[in-house]
C-alpha cells in the first residue's frame, strides 16, 4: 500500500481551496503559478549561461516583469540551495581577472560592476582570497563569460597571461610576478630603458589595474631577474 507523501496534505488543501475559488480567482491563481514557473525558468536560464550576483539576477528578473516579493523569495531559496552564490561569483571574477593579467584595482572594479558587495576595497582582495581558498581550486580553470553584452570581447594573448605563482597556489597571487609576465607578453622580455618606453609600459600596467608600486617594480624586472629574487 502506497504511503502518502509529506506534501499530500498541502496538495489536498490547495485542491480544496482551488475548488472553492470563483472563476476569476481560479484564473488568477493559475496565472500566478505560470508566472512563478516562468520566473524560475528565467533564473535557471541566466545562471546556466554564467554566474550571476544576486543583484544582477534580481535586476534581470524584475526587468522581465517578475513580482518583486516573489523575486526576493526566489533569491533566498537559490542562495540556500547553492544555485546562486555571491561568494562563488566573487571568486570566479578574481580568478578570471588573474588569468587575464589584471591587477587588484581592475578586478575590484569588475566585482563592483557585477553588483557584488563581498569586498569593500581592492586592498581586501588578498585577505578575502585567503579566507575563501576552497573556491579558487574550483575556479582555477573556470571562466566568467558575460553573455549579456558586457565585456564579451574574446581575450587576447596578453589577456590570458597567468602567473606561475597563481597556478601553484590559486588563492595566493604574487602580483609582481603577474605584472611582469603580463608586461612581457605585451612588450617582450627586455626591460624598458628609455623614458618613452618606460612611460608607455607604465601606462599599460596601470590600465591593467596593478598597484602603482607594483607597476614601477615590474619595469625593473625581466623573467630571469624575477626568478632570481
Amino acid at each position: 500500500m502506497n504511503q502518502p507523501t509529506s506534501d499530500a496534505p498541502a496538495d489536498l488543501l490547495a485542491d480544496i481551496q482551488a475548488q472553492l475559488m470563483t472563476d476569476d480567482e481560479r484564473a488568477a491563481y493559475h496565472a500566478q503559478i505560470k508566472q512563478d514557473a516562468y520566473m524560475r525558468w528565467l533564473a535557471f536560464y541566466y545562471l546556466g549561461r554564467r554566474e550571476h550576483s544576486a543583484q544582477e539576477l534580481r535586476d534581470k528578473l524584475l526587468a522581465k516583469g517578475c513580482d518583486a516579493v516573489r523575486v526576493e523569495a526566489l533569491l533566498v531559496e537559490f542562495a540556500a540551495e547553492g544555485y546562486q552564490s555571491d561568494t562563488r561569483m566573487t571568486a570566479a571574477l578574481i580568478a578570471a581577472g588573474v588569468r587575464k593579467g589584471h591587477g587588484r584595482t581592475r578586478i575590484w572594479h569588475d566585482i563592483k560592476r557585477h553588483g557584488l558587495t563581498t569586498l569593500h576595497s581592492a586592498r581586501d582582495i588578498d585577505d578575502w582570497m585567503s579566507k575563501h581558498a576552497e573556491f579558487f581550486a574550483a575556479n582555477d580553470n573556470a571562466t566568467i563569460s558575460p553573455t549579456d553584452g558586457q565585456d564579451d570581447t574574446p581575450p587576447t594573448a596578453a589577456d590570458t597571461a597567468a602567473s606561475d605563482a597563481a597556478k601553484s597556489d590559486a588563492a595566493n597571487v604574487d602580483w609582481l610576478t603577474l605584472a611582469v609576465e603580463t608586461r612581457v607578453k605585451k612588450f617582450g622580455a627586455s626591460v624598458p630603458t628609455t623614458p618613452k618606453e618606460k612611460a608607455r609600459q607604465l601606462r599599460f600596467l596601470q590600465y591593467r589595474g596593478f598597484d602603482t608600486s607594483v607597476c614601477f617594480d615590474a619595469l625593473q624586472h625581466d623573467l630571469d631577474s624575477l626568478a632570481a629574487r
